[in-house]
């Protein structure tokens, strides 16, 4: 059996602002639905997206890891759309708290790595 890897807590950082990321959007949408269905069904459609994208390109173990300012790019993106969801549903705070998360646990653990903050 290979050793386990060490996980970097600038990683867990990362992936504590994507999940509060995550679910202040899936629950904006929820609330902003029209009906309980069509929340529902976009909820768990962003949800499940989120999720595809963090596993296969944003992860710290991900095997086509985007570089630092591809993941950058994404959070500057993804970071206003869903504090703008979450304005919607008066809850701002959360998402403000899960974007400074992102951004700052993806330049820590960038810059503790051995390659430092790639730029390609």
């Amino acid at each position: 059996m290979s050793e386990p890897q060490q996980i970097s807590w600038y990683s867990v950082v990362l992936l504590a602002g994507h999940l509060v990321m995550a679910g202040v959007a899936t629950w904006s949408l929820w609330v902003l639905g029209s009906g309980l269905w069509v929340g529902a069904g976009a909820a768990l459609l962003l949800l499940v997206a989120y999720g595809f994208l963090w596993r296969l390109r944003m992860a710290p173990a991900a095997q086509n890891r985007f570089t630092y300012r591809q993941r950058l790019t994404v959070h500057l993106i993804l970071g206003p759309v869903v504090v703008v969801l979450a304005v919607l549903t008066s809850i701002w705070l959360p998402a403000l708290v899960g974007v400074s998360l992102a951004l700052l646990g993806d330049a820590l653990a960038s810059r503790a790595d051995s390659q430092g903050l790639e730029t390609d």
